[in-house]
């Protein structure tokens, strides 16, 4: 089977008979599946960069809910009753008199 393309008369031989070849049609097809291809390459670029980015920030959230649950903790702690009287022992503070006390309406 022999294939043959005549510039001149534009048409594709083939076999026993011949098809006409519409060069402006090819060239317009192939421009578009290239680009969709590109199209496609390029959606499937960005959902991979911002699957990454959603990752990222995922971790990040983890890491600050983390310091945040330590914080909330350590300020649980720094605010005890027990030990505010400790570090006023430690520092020489006493406790007020009765009549030292003032009540506010």
């Amino acid at each position: 089977m022999s294939l043959g393309v005549s510039a001149s008369s534009r048409r594709l031989a083939w076999g026993r008979g011949q098809v006409e070849v519409n060069l402006r049609a090819l060239v317009i097809l192939l421009v578009l599946v290239t680009t969709a291809a590109m199209l496609y390459a390029y959606t499937a670029w960005r959902a991979f960069n911002l699957q990454y980015e959603i990752s990222r920030g995922l971790e990040t959230q983890r890491e600050l809910m983390e310091t945040s649950r330590r914080l909330k903790v350590e300020l649980s702690v720094l605010r005890s009753p027990e030990r505010m009287e400790r570090e006023g022992a430690r520092l020489g503070l006493i406790a007020p008199k009765t009549e030292q006390v003032r009540s506010l309406p």
